[in-house]
């Protein structure tokens, strides 16, 4: 007996045990299944975010299922194709939307920084009216009331009539369904209508700020539709509009809008601004050096968005880095790369409403990776090596690392300028001229910026190599010793009346005056004079400046002329003047060589030459 139950025993846990194994096959074959479908809509939503706008149209409403694959659109990827597409040719697609989805629009829509902005809220209202509008009274009455009350209070008056009391007596300009509640608009004032009553300090200016035009038309379509589904809660909502506290309200959703984003990679600007912030060697974190198995697919786990991967283009070391890596580590990336765009639109306060705006957030991402792999590999640009440091490192250190850079660049510009000659005598940074006012002007940027000069289309790009460091901070450095000679010279700003200031024209003029023999002090004066010269006068010092053997060309004399009149008004030795001034010396020498060598001194006109400060009186003879 003992044996026989035993046995009964034995097969009833072999299939218990076979019981498990076949649900857990089960359970495996159905997210095998999932995962497969899941890759499938992963790439058809992939083509479709590529394509132009039509065929996109046409591919989400030929979908065998296109309601299943609109809501498996990550939000900003449909926010995307929505401006792609179109806001009206898009209507169909919303109402196939996930309330969430709508809700993200409203998110990243209606917010003027901290304010809600009516008008745009009276966009968004009347363009998800549009593609649903029970759905949309039903969802936003019972999600999110105050946000809707808020809306309403805004843009309405509501008078509620108690069954012993007279109509308004302004009763035309009152709407009602049910001769109990009353709302109306605000008057807009009309210019053309005279005596026009309007409440006092009420403008058309403040009340199109409140007020956008087509609010009142929406509202009543809403209010109209609302009743008709339900009056008690039409009746609800026009009293809890009566009591709304808008300014809590609206703080309060402000709260609810920056969770809802911040689980997006959208944190506050304030937050998000960290994303610049310098990072040093010595502080890069490493990825875990163990790897880990490959996850389970779960079918809740959010997906990034694929509408950056795109936009991945470009001749630098990292995209050129990133195509070197393997699929199952840039899958990962993705998801790094979203919320490193996330927080750079986040910092810099973008919307993203077209494809070139996401293309300019990509550039400015990939161009400070690609300055961070060459910063943390010390000029290496090898592209093995440059993908090794993305597979030790997390992306976000390396934007910081190149970020870094830059900043460094902009700190040493500021700290210059602020103690500078040019502003202690009020000068604007056109005193620099284009040459130096175009890198100098890129580094007092919010975010610096290398000046380009349209080699590569911009005039003004991202710093994007140790190239585009070096060249900048020669440049800044040649600028900081000129302004430090300048600084030294007893000048008389105030002096200057004439001509273009720059300080090309300000050395320039000096020389000359020097050197045709006009005192370059005013009066008893020791500060230097900027009075122009008489055009009569400056033709010979013109003539002389091109008596080379070599018609047109300056010779190596007049250029050591200029030398020796620099150490003569600084008072010093040749050299003790720097290797950036002297460069800058010799390259006017040259500017002045090709910008007049072909003039015939007969035919100079004091109009044309803004290297010198020239009269163009020829009656009066500077003394």
């Amino acid at each position: 007996m003992n044996d026989k139950k035993k046995q009964v025993d034995l097969s009833k846990q072999s299939d218990r045990a076979k019981q498990v194994d076949r649900a857990k096959q089960a359970t495996t074959n159905h997210l095998a299944n999932l995962e497969r479908r899941a890759a499938k809509l992963t790439n058809l939503r992939r083509e479709i975010l590529t394509i132009d706008s039509e065929t996109a149209l046409d591919k989400l409403l030929e979908a065998p299922s296109p309601a299943t694959l609109v809501q498996s659109f990550p939000d900003q990827d449909l926010y995307f194709l929505m401006h792609k597409i179109g806001d009206e040719d898009f209507l169909p697609i919303l109402a196939m939307a996930t309330s969430a989805q709508w809700e993200y629009i409203l998110d990243v829509e209606v917010w003027d920084d901290d304010r809600l902005d009516i008008r745009t809220m009276t966009q968004a209202f009347d363009l998800l009216f549009q593609a649903d509008p029970k759905r949309l009274l039903r969802w936003i009455i019972k999600e999110k009331p105050d946000y809707f009350e808020f809306y309403l209070f805004k843009n309405m008056s509501i008078f509620i009539r108690e069954h012993d009391e007279w109509i308004p007596e302004d009763y035309n300009d009152y709407i009602t369904l049910d001769d109990k509640f009353y709302f109306r608009f605000p008057l807009r004032i009309d210019p053309d209508t005279p005596n026009q009553e309007k409440e006092p300090n009420q403008t058309q200016e403040k009340i199109d700020k409140v007020l956008c035009q087509e609010a009142p038309e929406l509202i009543e379509k809403m209010m109209r539709s609302l009743a008709e589904m339900d009056l008690s809660i039409f009746h609800g909502l026009l009293m809890e509009t009566c009591a709304a506290m808008t300014s809590e309200t609206e703080e309060e959703q402000f709260r609810l809008k920056n969770l809802r984003l911040a689980e997006k990679g959208f944190l506050p600007t304030h937050e998000a601004i960290g994303i610049y912030q310098p990072t040093d060697l010595s502080s890069l974190r490493k990825r875990p050096a163990q790897e880990r198995p490959r996850e389970e697919f779960d079918p809740e786990n959010p997906l990034p968005p694929q509408m950056f991967a795109q936009f991945i283009k470009g001749d630098n070391l990292f995209v050129k880095a990133l195509e070197l890596l393997e699929t199952d580590f840039t899958l990962p990336l993705q998801s790094e790369i979203a919320a490193l765009s996330n927080k750079i639109i986040s910092a810099d306060r973008i919307k993203i409403r077209n494809p070139e705006s996401i293309k300019k957030i990509i550039q400015k991402a990939t161009a400070y990776l690609s300055l961070g792999l060459e910063i943390i590999l010390k000029g290496d640009i090898r592209i093995q090596a440059a993908k090794d440091i993305i597979q030790e490192y997390f992306l976000e250190d390396i934007f910081r690392t190149g970020s870094r850079a830059g900043i460094q660049l902009k700190t040493k510009a500021r700290n210059w300028y602020d103690e500078s000659f040019m502003k202690k005598k009020s000068l604007p940074l056109s005193f620099l001229t284009e040459e130096y006012l175009g890198p100098i002007g890129g580094l007092l940027l919010d975010r610096p910026m290398f000046y380009d000069n349209y080699q590569k289309g911009e005039l003004y790009r991202h710093f994007q190599s140790l190239t585009d460091i070096k060249a900048t901070n020669n440049i800044l450095n040649q600028i900081i010793h000129l302004d430090r000679i300048l600084g030294q010279l007893p000048l008389d700003v105030s002096s200057f009346t004439h001509g273009v200031l720059t300080y090309k024209s300000l050395i320039l003029t000096l020389w000359a005056r020097n050197r045709i023999g006009l005192d370059i002090r005013s009066g008893n004066d020791s500060n230097c004079s900027l009075n122009p010269i008489e055009p009569s006068l400056f033709q010979p010092f013109f003539e002389a400046l091109f008596s080379s053997d070599t018609p047109g060309k300056i010779d190596e004399a007049k250029k050591q002329d200029l030398v020796l009149f620099m150490t003569e008004i600084l008072d010093c030795r040749e050299e003790e003047l720097t290797e950036s001034f002297l460069a800058v010396l010799s390259g006017l020498i040259r500017e002045i060589g090709e910008e007049y060598g072909h003039v015939p001194p007969g035919h100079m006109d004091p109009r044309f030459i803004p290297h010198f400060f020239l009269t163009p009186d020829t009656g009066e003879v500077d003394s």
